[in-house]
């Protein structure tokens, strides 16, 4: 696929550059438009001629696609619009609208062919086929299939969630137009006709898909988990500092495929300075920002990693966690002393589908330190990894 991007695709290498990521998407959506237009009008024209209902509800989702990719190329086009007063972070989320009309207009051409189908079945019309039908079929099945491999390339190259709905609609409708050969063979072969059957069957397959289009266009604007490797690359960008301790409660948003905005807890010596700390953390808000493309902004924690009581009882605090299993971990640890007795206030950082309660973690703690000599009283909050 190479020679075809830099065939279409101007600087078609620098992926990382909005522009570039604009030209994926339009390219990809004329490419669409222009490919499923041919095949939609080839259809038509057989179809009409057999008078079969499977070949014409075949180029009718044909030429949804053609809309789906004009919608694509829309979306890109307005996805690449700057930031403005109105939309500070962008318009890059424009994509995922975009992904989500297109599934909206699959989900109601499956309904409008489900009904003609059904209406076929209840009164059945004489279906011919000849040697045009096979053509058109078969070669619209060799369409899709360079379709399927152009997008999923484009969307492996911009990392784009519309491409590979796109790709995945393809792969549907090789399924779909086999449906309809198949269809057609069995008729020729046995003079049953099966057409208004077969209709019906792609017709409920396009329902079905595009109801998890609609999910999936859905969840980037609901709001998803950001990916495990923009999160690993950016602490271990945090943590390749000298002078930082760790990172906790990082937040990822996603406005849109690459256009990231975070905050963490920086974790620093509370015995550093607090400029060069205030220091620390502008320079790596201004390489991540240079080197990831993420804006991040950083909140400094002073962690006491002196004090010989304080990291004696935080190891035993994490033992305790270990000790309980589910994935807990600390942090934010911290001591406030008093006359007669010392709060151990921290995080308990839990994954999302670990339900134990704070009153069962504490109570375990106490029975940790329930012999000492001092009193110990545990502050806790619950923290979501």
């Amino acid at each position: 696929m190479k020679w075809l991007k830099k065939l279409l695709i101007k600087d078609f290498e620098s992926t990382g550059k909005p522009e570039v990521r604009t030209r994926y998407g339009v390219a990809a959506g004329v490419f669409g438009i222009c490919s499923n237009a041919v095949i939609c009008a080839l259809k038509l024209a057989v179809g009409f001629v057999s008078g079969s209902v499977a070949v014409i509800a075949d180029a009718v989702n044909n030429l949804s696609d053609a809309g789906s990719s004009a919608v694509t190329v829309a979306g890109f086009k307005l996805a690449a619009r700057p930031a403005d007063r109105e939309h500070p972070y962008g318009h890059a989320r424009y994509e995922y609208i975009g992904a989500l009309v297109v599934a909206v207009i699959i989900l109601i051409v499956g309904v409008l062919l489900c009904k003609s189908s059904v209406e076929k079945m209840i009164s059945p019309e004489a279906v011919s086929t000849d040697v045009w039908t096979y053509v058109v079929l078969a070669a619209s099945i060799v369409m899709k299939l360079v379709q399927m491999a152009i997008y999923l390339d484009f969307a492996k190259s911009i990392s784009s969630g519309a491409l590979k709905a796109a790709a995945a609609d393809s792969r549907n409708d090789v399924i779909a137009t086999s449906a309809v050969l198949i269809a057609a063979i069995v008729m020729d072969a046995t003079g049953v006709n099966v057409d208004a059957y077969f209709g019906l069957a792609v017709s409920l397959f396009i329902v079905v898909s595009s109801f998890r289009y609609i999910l999936e266009a859905a969840d980037p604007l609901i709001g998803t988990r950001p990916p495990t490797e923009v999160v690993d690359a950016l602490k271990e960008k945090i943590l390749s500092y000298v002078g930082v301790i760790g990172v906790h409660d990082l937040a990822v948003h996603s406005y849109g495929e690459g256009r990231y905005f975070a905050v963490a807890h920086l974790e620093v010596p509370a015995r550093d300075d607090i400029m060069f700390a205030h220091e620390l953390a502008d320079n790596i808000e201004r390489d991540v920002y240079d080197e990831l493309g993420i804006r991040l902004t950083l909140h400094i924690d002073p962690i006491d990693n002196e004090d010989e009581e304080t990291l004696a009882l935080k190891e035993r605090c994490v033992g305790v966690l270990r000790a309980m299993g589910g994935g807990l971990s600390l942090h934010d640890f911290r001591l406030v002393k008093g006359a007669s007795h010392t709060n151990i206030i921290f995080d308990v950082e839990m994954p999302f589908e670990n339900k134990t309660p704070l009153s069962e973690i504490e109570k375990r703690l106490e029975e940790e330190f329930a012999n000492e000599e001092k009193k110990y009283y545990f502050v806790l909050s619950r923290d979501m990894d």
